[in-house]
């Protein structure tokens, strides 16, 4: 088959679109080889494959200051993102405290109250004490969770 023939159906889109003779859009279409939307695009904008480089006019030391900025913003958010975290985490440690000492009121033999005291009695009904501080820096109501060694035999 003719290259005419191939591109027949290309060559009538071509004509359509644009204002080119039957010669013009033959020699367009084996230029972009084959591709219609390229010829169209061509017609519509002649330069619009060229790619637009950008010149950076700027001197060394306005590149370098350029470069500073970035790196403190970046630094700024960083910090005002950890600040916020922060703020949070404490907001939520001073709720959780509050609702400990409204907890602790219903129970007057508590004597836990941290930071101060970090004991209390080993059977304390407060369900938010942790109990009696034990020599291996572990409260007494906490679960003992020892590492279970299983035994597999094959």
């Amino acid at each position: 088959m003719n290259k005419k023939g191939r591109y027949e159906g290309a060559i009538a889109l071509i004509k359509s679109q644009t204002n080119y003779t039957d010669e013009e859009a033959n020699e367009k279409i084996e230029k972009w080889e084959g591709n219609y939307m390229n010829v169209i695009k061509e017609y519509l904008n002649p330069n619009f494959n060229m790619k637009h480089v950008k010149k950076d006019d700027r001197s060394v030391n306005q590149k370098m200051m350029g470069e500073i900025r970035g790196f403190m913003d970046t630094i700024t958010v960083g910090f005002k993102k950890r600040k916020a975290e922060e703020e949070k985490k404490q907001e939520y440690l001073k709720r959780v405290y509050a609702e400990f000492l409204e907890v602790k009121k219903c129970y007057p033999t508590c004597k836990y109250d941290p930071p101060r005291i970090l004991s209390c009695d080993f059977n304390c009904n407060n369900t938010l004490c942790p109990g009696e501080l034990l020599p291996d820096k572990k409260y007494s109501k906490m679960k003992n969770e020892e590492p279970k060694n299983e035994v597999i035999n094959l």
